[in-house]
Parts: C-alpha cells; sequence; structure tokens
C-alpha cells in the first residue's frame, strides 16, 4: 500500500511539473511573420451625425497573444459593386518569437474616408460578413 502511495504522487508530481513547463511559453521553429487569427466579439458601424457622414467601424476582440498585431484593410466598391465596403482583418506575428499564449483584448475604429464617394446607399462587410448600411451623403 505504501508502494502505491509513493507511485501515485510520484506520477502526479511528474504530471504538475510537465504541465507547468508547457503552459508558460511556447517557441517557434522560424523567425518569419506568419498571419493568424482574430478573434471579433462585436463589429459596430459608428455613424456620426454630421454632413457629409463620418463613418467608422467599431471592433472590439482579442488576438491569439500578446505577440500579435492588428491589421487591416478595406476596399470601397462602385455603383456596378452596389457600394459595397470590404473590410479585412487579421493579425501577423513573428513566428520565432516565444510568446505567452493567452488571448489580448483589443479595441479599434477603423474611419472609412468616404471624401469624393458617390451618393449611395453603403454596405460594409467585414470579413465576409455583413455588418450594416447607411446612407451616403447622409
Amino acid at each position: 500500500m505504501h508502494y502505491m502511495r509513493t507511485l501515485l504522487k510520484t506520477a502526479l508530481l511528474f504530471l504538475l511539473a510537465l504541465s507547468t513547463a508547457c503552459s508558460a511559453l511556447v517557441p517557434t521553429a522560424t523567425s518569419e511573420a506568419a498571419a493568424g487569427p482574430i478573434y471579433i466579439d462585436s463589429a459596430d458601424l459608428l455613424i456620426m451625425e454630421s454632413y457629409p457622414v463620418q463613418v467608422s467601424l467599431h471592433l472590439n476582440g482579442n488576438l491569439p497573444t500578446p505577440c500579435h498585431e492588428f491589421h487591416f484593410s478595406y476596399q470601397i466598391g462602385t455603383p456596378e459593386d452596389r457600394f459595397r465596403v470590404d473590410f479585412t482583418v487579421w493579425t501577423e506575428s513573428d513566428s520565432g518569437r516565444m510568446c505567452a499564449q493567452v488571448l489580448e483584448p483589443f479595441d479599434e475604429n477603423l474611419a472609412l474616408p468616404m471624401g469624393g464617394a458617390p451618393d449611395g446607399t453603403y454596405t460594409v462587410w467585414l470579413n465576409g460578413d455583413l455588418v450594416g448600411e447607411f446612407n451616403y451623403p447622409g
């Protein structure tokens, strides 16, 4: 019976030491920038009551780690594209850098410059999902 207790204690200590050593930092093999996921909790259009209309996309969410950087691009479509505005967001990190494996919250406002855009009803999309629409110039 004493032998079983000693064996069980040793096994538990080994598992505890292994889980502690593996959870803090995770190194990777190369040192190139790698695109990563982004976790969006909310996406809202902010439409300021002004003339002309000022619009921004407000995002809340999490980056995969504190080492990931937030990136975005957008494209405003023409009347033939039904005034579609496509935002794309993603993260990038140095894949050779050691980093704590915890989520990093973010809160971003992405202004949509509408100067010189034709009048119309615009739809705003984020990574392929419809966020909302607005009328320009308002």
